[in-house]
């Protein structure tokens, strides 16, 4: 027996061991990439380091130069004001409205539920034509609030429908005993159901800023020059004659910082959220 519980754990670490250098394989190759000249990429030797680290080319990609003509520090500030707003907005109206749908029992609010759920399934293509027409008549085309609006309407469901399958697991009579004592619905909400939800908070908000980060179909279609965010400049850098992979992994690196940053942040919350939500749903 303990013969057969060492090989498979054995067995078990080289799998994870394995599958550990799969994955961070592509992370290693870009930070090696990243710091190589032209010459060195052009020799193909991807998996060797460089022998003369070129830290310039991440001093190229954030303030612009010759061959790569776009500045990534302006649209670095602009992605993380669009990405933060959407983020706090949603995770607030989300838990509202999946607090609503998860304590009323109406007919109304379980097909409310359905629909909603179900437009998280709905592809941005579908809702660009309304959007950007939306967006021309309000006058929010191609500025800040137009994609944070955007953004909104997509991402709200998202956290509606991850909130209310949380609050389905906390015990009613927390509530009860609230209202006892005189409080509101509201007070009930803010005072005793929000702080004990923070590990779902948390993991709403991990969830919908590296969506709204990531995200290149809406920000290449509702942005202006001004307000670009980092996938649509990562998209310029291609070039047309000469592609500058160096300059492409540096510029893939910094962008993956912030949200990586922001999920360290809060990264100790996500699983407990998660799995909260998971098992007591």
């Amino acid at each position: 027996m303990r013969s057969n519980s060492r090989t498979a754990r054995i067995l078990v670490f080289v799998v994870l061991l394995m599958l550990s250098c799969a994955y961070l394989m592509p992370i290693y190759v870009m930070v090696t990439t990243s710091l190589k000249s032209i010459e060195e990429i052009n020799r193909g030797t991807y998996l060797l380091p460089s022998g003369d680290p070129q830290w310039a080319n991440y001093g190229e990609v954030l303030l612009g130069s010759e061959r790569f003509r776009s500045q990534m520090i302006p649209r670095l500030v602009n992605s993380t004001i669009i990405a933060v707003t959407v983020t706090a907005l949603a995770a607030f109206f989300g838990g509202l409205g999946g607090y609503y749908l998860s304590r009323s029992k109406s007919t109304f609010t379980r097909v409310l539920f359905v629909l909603v759920g179900i437009a998280l399934y709905l592809p941005y293509q579908v809702v660009i034509i309304p959007l950007s027409v939306l967006m021309a008549r309000t006058g929010l085309s191609q500025s800040y609030g137009g994609l944070i609006f955007s953004y909104l309407i997509l991402n709200v469901p998202l956290a509606c429908v991850l909130m209310g399958t949380f609050f389905l697991g906390i015990p009613r009579e927390l509530e009860e005993a609230a209202e006892v004592d005189g409080a509101s619905k509201v007070q009930t909400f803010f005072r005793i159901i929000a702080p004990i939800s923070l590990p779902a908070y948390a993991s709403v908000a991990i969830i919908i800023f590296t969506q709204v980060w990531n995200e290149f179909f809406l920000a290449l279609a509702l942005s202006a020059r001004e307000t670009q965010t980092v996938q649509v400049v990562m998209a310029e850098a291609k070039g047309t004659t000469l592609v500058l992979y160096n300059l492409q992994m540096a510029a893939a690196l910094i962008s993956v910082a912030v949200p990586l940053f922001f999920f360290l942040l809060l990264g100790r919350y996500f699983i407990r959220g998660i799995l909260a939500g998971a098992l007591k749903g």
